[in-house]
C-alpha cells in the first residue's frame, strides 16, 4: 500500500516540469498567432481610451506659465477721462507674472499664456498718488481656469496729467559755419509747442531748446532744412528727461522741430574813407588826420548783392565843430538792404586835431649882435631885415612886431669879418613849433678892437 504513492510521485513531478518548460513556448505561440490582428486591436483600444479621455471636460491637468507679459489697457482713457497718468511702476521688469492654470486634458498641449489675457486696467485708477491695481485674467471652459497668479497686484505711482500751451522753442547754435559762409536767420517749424505729461515733470520745464551744430552743414550756398529733436531744461539750466512727455502743435504729435536756414557767401568790402566828418574845429586848430577802424567789413549776401556793393558807408558823420583836441567816436556802418550781414555794426573813427599853422611877415625887424667879446666892436652890414614866421595860428597872430628881433651870434669870435646866419628871437615866447625865413638869410659881421 505504501509503495504505490511513492512510485507515482516522480511521475507527477516530471509532468509539472514538462509543463513549465512548455509554458514560454505556448505563450510565445499565443502572442505571435494572428499578431497583426492583435496589434490592431491594441491600437484601437488605445485610440478609444484616448478619445474617451479627451472628450471628458472634467479631466484637467495643472500647467505653470512663467515670465508671462502683462498687457496694459486704459492709459488713454486714464488721461482723457480722469486727467491722470502713471508716473512709474509700468517698467518692463514689473510687467511679468507667473500663472498656475488647470487646463482641460484635451487642450493641454495647445494652450499658451496669451489665452488667459493677464492684464491691468488703468481706468480703475481715480486719484493721484500710490495706487495698487489688481491683475486680471480670463478663464474659460475651453482653456481652463487660472488658479493662481504671482504677483496678484502691481503698485503704481500716479500723477496729474497736465498741458502747458504755447511754450516757445529756442535754438542753441553751436559749432562754426563753413568757412566763407554766413548762416542767415533760423526759422522754426513750429516756433511754439504744447507740452503734456505728469505735473511733477511738466512744471519743471522752463525752456525748450533745439541744439543746432552749424559745423555739420555743407559749404554750399542755399536753403538748408534740418529736423532735430527737442531738449528740455529747468530754471537752473539742468536737462529734464522723461519718456512720458508728449509734444504737440495744432494737435499733431511731434518728435522733432524743423529748422530752416539759408547759407550766404561772404566777401570783404572796404569802408569809404571820405565824408567822415563835418564842421570846423576851434579857431586856431585844424583836422590833421581822420582814420577809420576797421577799414573793411565782411559782408554776406547773394552773389548778385555782393557784386552790386563796392563800398560801405557810415550812418552819421562825426561833428568836429569847436573841438581843439584829438578824439575818437563810434558810429554805425550802414548795411545796404540787399546784404544779409555785416561783420561789425560799430565803427571807430579817430580824429587827430592839431593847432593850425599860419605864416606872417614882419618888416623892419631890428638886427643886433649877441655874445660880443670884451674890448670888441661888431659892425653889421644891415640894421634891419624882413622875417617870415610860421607857427601856431594863435601865437603867430597874437605877436607884436616889437617883440620880434633878429640877431647874429658872435660868441667866441675874434677880430675879423664873418658871414653869419640870422636867428630870430621872440620876447616872452618859446620858439617851439615856430620856423622862420629872413631876408637876407645871412649878414656880414665885422669885428674890430675898441
Amino acid at each position: 500500500m505504501n509503495t504505490e504513492p511513492g512510485k507515482n510521485l516522480p511521475s507527477a513531478r516530471s509532468r509539472l516540469m514538462d509543463m513549465l518548460r512548455k509554458t514560454p513556448a505556448e505563450l510565445m505561440r499565443l502572442v505571435v498567432h494572428n499578431w497583426p490582428w492583435k496589434l490592431l486591436a491594441l491600437f484601437l483600444a488605445l485610440c478609444l481610451w484616448a478619445g474617451l479621455i479627451s472628450q471628458d471636460a472634467t479631466l484637467t491637468r495643472e500647467r505653470v506659465f512663467t515670465d508671462v507679459p502683462l498687457s496694459v489697457t486704459g492709459a488713454d482713457n486714464l488721461r482723457r477721462n480722469n486727467g491722470l497718468i502713471v508716473l512709474s511702476g509700468l517698467e518692463s521688469e514689473n510687467l511679468n507674472v507667473r500663472m498656475r492654470v488647470e487646463v482641460p486634458q484635451k487642450e493641454y498641449l495647445n494652450v499658451s499664456s496669451t489665452y488667459y489675457n493677464p492684464r491691468i486696467d488703468l481706468t480703475r485708477i481715480t486719484e493721484p498718488g500710490e495706487q495698487t491695481v489688481r491683475i486680471s485674467t480670463t478663464s474659460t471652459n475651453t482653456y481652463g481656469t487660472v488658479m493662481d497668479i504671482t504677483p496678484s497686484t502691481i503698485t503704481l505711482q500716479v500723477d496729474e496729467y497736465v498741458t502747458n500751451y504755447r511754450v516757445p522753442v529756442s535754438v542753441n547754435v553751436t559749432g562754426e559755419y563753413p568757412e566763407g559762409y554766413y548762416g542767415g536767420s533760423i526759422s522754426r517749424d513750429p516756433s511754439m509747442v504744447a507740452i503734456s505729461g505728469p505735473r511733477t515733470i511738466v512744471d519743471q520745464i522752463a525752456r525748450v531748446y533745439v541744439d543746432f551744430d552749424a559745423s555739420t552743414l555743407k559749404a554750399e550756398a542755399g536753403e538748408v532744412l534740418t529736423a532735430l529733436p527737442m531738449r528740455f531744461v529747468d530754471r537752473e539750466g539742468n536737462d529734464v528727461e522723461s519718456n512720458l512727455l508728449e509734444i504737440t502743435s495744432g494737435g499733431v504729435l511731434l518728435r522733432t522741430i524743423t529748422l530752416g536756414q539759408t547759407l550766404y557767401p561772404m566777401r570783404e568790402i572796404p569802408l569809404a574813407n571820405t565824408s567822415l566828418i563835418r564842421g570846423t574845429p576851434a579857431k586856431g586848430y585844424r583836422v590833421k588826420d581822420v582814420t577809420i577802424s576797421p577799414a573793411t567789413l565782411c559782408a554776406a549776401g547773394t552773389e548778385e548783392a555782393l557784386d552790386a556793393v563796392e563800398q560801405l558807408f557810415i550812418d552819421n558823420v562825426v561833428d568836429v565843430s569847436g573841438v581843439s583836441e584829438s578824439f575818437t567816436a563810434t558810429v554805425r556802418a550802414r548795411k545796404p538792404s540787399e546784404l544779409e550781414y555785416l561783420s561789425a555794426e560799430s565803427i571807430i573813427i579817430s580824429v587827430e586835431i592839431e593847432q593850425a599853422e599860419v605864416s606872417r611877415t614882419f618888416d623892419n625887424v631890428k638886427l643886433f649882435a649877441r655874445g660880443t667879446g670884451s674890448g670888441l666892436n661888431v659892425a653889421l652890414n644891415h640894421k634891419t631885415l624882413s622875417a617870415v614866421l610860421t607857427g601856431p595860428q594863435l601865437m603867430i597872430s597874437a605877436l607884436r612886431a616889437a617883440n620880434v628881433t633878429a640877431y647874429v651870434d658872435v660868441t667866441d669870435l675874434d677880430v675879423g669879418e664873418y658871414e653869419l646866419p640870422v636867428e630870430i628871437h621872440i620876447e616872452e615866447q618859446p620858439m617851439d613849433g615856430v620856423s622862420f625865413i629872413t631876408t637876407p638869410a645871412t649878414v656880414l659881421a665885422v669885428i674890430t678892437q675898441q
